[in-house]
């Protein structure tokens, strides 16, 4: 049986915690992770020795931070936009 203090699984996300609160609410028992913050059922956690070490991230592909200021810093202005066409709608 899962007790305050205890480090709980939800088995559907992977989401785990120590337990901060147990309560009853509609015939139920509900469960909080400090984590999330959320209730979850009781039968729907799984008792853990400890938290899991998360995995290691990929590096993004995405320009830097540096490498975007450079980029804006580099762009030229291309001149005006010609409005000289007009615009129809459907009608």
């Amino acid at each position: 049986m899962l007790a305050e203090g205890d480090t709980a699984v939800y088995s559907r996300t992977g989401t785990t915690g120590k337990i901060v609160k147990i309560v009853e609410l509609s015939g139920k028992t509900w469960v909080e992770l400090d984590s999330t913050g959320l209730l979850y059922e009781l039968n729907t956690l799984e008792a853990v020795a400890e938290i899991p070490k998360a995995k290691a991230k990929k590096p993004s592909r995405g320009k830097g931070g540096k490498q975007v200021e450079e980029s804006l810093r580099d762009m030229k202005d291309e001149g005006t936009l010609d409005s000289s066409a007009s615009v129809g709608g459907a009608g």
